[in-house]
């Protein structure tokens, strides 16, 4: 596997949006090409989630009427996809990578929160999945600082009847 290309589906630095979530850019502001390239890796992966109603392909930018069905008892009506894998967009070995998830697993339960078991899936070949959780009930406010306490530089979050939205965690001042 070229490392360089994992590392590059790995990343999670996507753009300075000045709302935290990627894509809402001011005037002022644009995507370098880096992030760009970073963005477009994220809208070509489904993040997948084993639920009790079946397998559900998440995809960035698109609606899911079958999480909006797991959600109808839920609140608040807000999740998110989280993974502890490669912080800081740094290839860590497949043991560091799940100690890492343990400990986010253990943090979530801890929280109390209903999640269930997923990968995040890349469509370009060599690329590896990476184990994630998809976390209901959860505002995006927390789920951006369990996303900041594993490294990450971005998750997906949704609100039921809402699209999936990349957010970034490095954004200050993230709305909720």
């Amino acid at each position: 596997m070229n490392s360089a290309a994992n590392r590059l589906h790995s990343s999670r630095l996507l753009a300075r949006p000045t709302r935290g979530v990627i894509g809402m850019l001011s005037a002022e502001e644009s995507l370098t090409t880096m992030e760009k390239t970073l963005a477009d890796s994220y809208n070509a992966t489904t993040f997948t989630v084993d639920t009790p109603i079946g397998r559900i392909d998440i995809r960035v930018g698109k609606r899911h009427p079958k999480i909006d069905r797991l959600m109808e008892d839920v609140s608040p009506a807000a999740w998110a996809y989280i993974t502890a894998w490669n912080p800081h967009s740094e290839l860590l070995s497949d043991n560091q990578n799940t100690v890492a998830q343990d400990e986010m697993r253990r943090v979530i339960r801890g929280r109390g929160f209903l999640y269930y078991e997923g990968y995040g899936i890349p469509d370009n070949p060599g690329w590896s999945p990476e184990q994630s959780v998809w976390i209901a009930g959860i505002s995006r406010t927390e789920a951006e600082s369990i996303g900041r306490q594993f490294g990450q530089n971005a998750i997906v979050v949704g609100v039921a009847g809402g699209i999936a939205e990349l957010l970034d965690c490095k954004a200050i001042g993230s709305p909720e």
